[in-house]
């Protein structure tokens, strides 16, 4: 299981049931804690339904009580390949 953080101004920005893309930063221990990617996901307030755990800190950086389930997708690209 990972552990995904986001940020939002309203956790209302994370509706069910549709594939969203959104900078997500992995929580999980090492070197890699913190690090930003792209992704298309899915997410769902049930927390046993996505094997991912997304954490939620609204606009002020403070933490949501509220957490939701993530199925990543896939990564976006962000830059054209040939700058990478």
């Amino acid at each position: 299981m990972n552990q995904w953080e986001v940020f939002v101004m309203d956790p209302a920005e994370l509706p069910e049931g549709k594939q969203l893309e959104l900078s997500v930063r992995t929580l999980n221990p090492g070197l890699k804690k913190y690090t930003y990617q792209r992704v298309r996901a899915e997410v769902s307030p049930a927390l046993d339904k996505f094997p991912d755990q997304l954490q939620v800190r609204l606009g002020r950086g403070q933490l949501s009580p509220q957490r939701f389930s993530i199925r990543i997708i896939e990564t976006v690209q962000r830059m054209p390949a040939k700058y990478l």
